[in-house]
């Protein structure tokens, strides 16, 4: 791969992960209510009354976030190994920033 390749793929990773980032600290500074309040309703369910592979994620990543695994699972099963998922990529960016910038990781 060349070097501009390479760097795209970083600034979209880094972008992502900020997204990614902001995700898995909103229930922490938001808190769950307001959360709710500001996240738009399921457009498949307003329409058609049927619930996306994503309904509940909110509310799952939410219970994640205040230790209710059970309660999670019960929003959105996916809910649980994606929000952990979002945390192996917080990880691996972190330490690609590192390496990058010469800090050793322990």
């Amino acid at each position: 791969m060349n070097r501009e390749f390479k760097a795209s793929l970083a600034i979209v990773w880094g972008t992502l992960s900020i997204g990614i980032l902001a995700a898995l600290l909103a229930p922490f500074a938001v808190g769950h209510e307001r959360l709710a309040g500001l996240v738009p309703a399921c457009e498949r369910r307003a329409r058609y009354g049927t619930e996306c592979p994503f309904c509940g994620m909110t509310t799952s990543f939410c219970d994640i976030s205040a230790g209710k695994f059970s309660d999670a699972s019960h929003a959105n099963r996916a809910g649980i190994p994606l929000y952990f998922g979002f945390v192996a990529n917080e990880f691996c960016a972190l330490a690609f920033v590192r390496r990058k910038r010469g800090i050793p990781c322990k």
